[in-house]
């Protein structure tokens, strides 16, 4: 944030900009033993870049670390993603991007985390972490960011995630996740709530959200068969692939994971 917005109009490095997971305010222009330089609290990418950016958000970043305050409307160089069911870290984060090399159905499973977990002997948290989709959304927006820059044609624009008047929680759905933002399966064909909030425990936890799978009844009652399931699956993830919100290959995943699932069965 700093570089685009201090650095970026003079030097001409960059052919666009990721801006991931962002907080309130943005670091200091110097550092010590050098003169203070402060920046504001409230900083928004400038208008007059030349370079597309595009801010992707999860829910922990716009309450937790503060950066709703500093939201601005979308132009011809700026796009700004706020991604329902995520976390500033997650699952795939601190446990699965180690080892998926990008074909594996089981990277799309929603977990949760065992006791003592996402890193035992490091870390600790004291609820399972979020198991949301934020990989899949930020692969969807650095491939359209690539294409922006190469083809002219932007990124899409996307829905903000639902806040109440006074901004300080979450509008929710009836089972407990998000309204609004980037939709994909996680949030519209739901297995859990998943959340950027309410993690408690040592280190970096509270970044790290929450999952709360659902029970066999409340899965019995949102998909009383397996059609149910697959059909509200393939639904949300082909309307992320439509809005330009996941890739193609990825929701083929998804898919294949739904499908290699005992959800709405007998």
């Amino acid at each position: 944030m700093t570089y685009a917005n201090a650095l970026g109009p003079r030097y001409d490095v960059f052919d666009g900009y990721v801006i991931h997971s962002r907080g309130g305010g943005s670091p200091s222009l110097s550092q010590s033993p050098q003169v203070e330089v402060p920046t504001p609290e409230v900083v928004r990418v400038r208008e007059d870049l030349d370079e597309p950016v595009l801010m992707f958000q999860t829910e922990s970043d716009l309450l937790l670390l503060n950066a709703l305050p500093s939201n601005q409307p979308d132009s011809n160089v700026f796009r700004l993603w706020e991604v329902a069911g995520t976390a500033h870290a997650d699952v795939y984060t601190l446990i699965t991007s180690n080892t998926d090399l990008g074909d594996d159905p089981s990277v799309a499973a929603v977990v949760e985390t065992t006791q003592g977990g996402p890193l035992p002997g490091l870390i600790t948290c004291e609820a399972p972490i979020n198991s949301g989709p934020a990989h899949w959304v930020l692969k969807a927006g650095l491939h359209g960011l690539v294409e922006w820059i190469i083809t002219g044609e932007p990124l899409p624009e996307a829905a903000r995630l639902s806040v109440t008047e006074d901004g300080d929680a979450f509008q929710l759905d009836e089972v407990g996740n998000v309204l609004g933002g980037i939709r994909t399966n996680y949030v519209d064909a739901p297995v859990a709530v998943l959340s950027g909030l309410g993690q408690t425990g040592e280190s970096f936890c509270r970044i790290f959200g929450t999952t709360m799978l659902f029970d066999d009844a409340q899965l019995a009652e949102l998909y009383p068969t397996r059609d149910t399931f697959l059909d509200a699956v393939n639904t949300s993830t082909q309307s992320a692939v439509d809005g330009g919100y996941l890739l193609p290959v990825d929701a083929a995943l998804i898919v294949a994971w739904a499908e290699g699932s005992n959800i709405g069965a007998p």
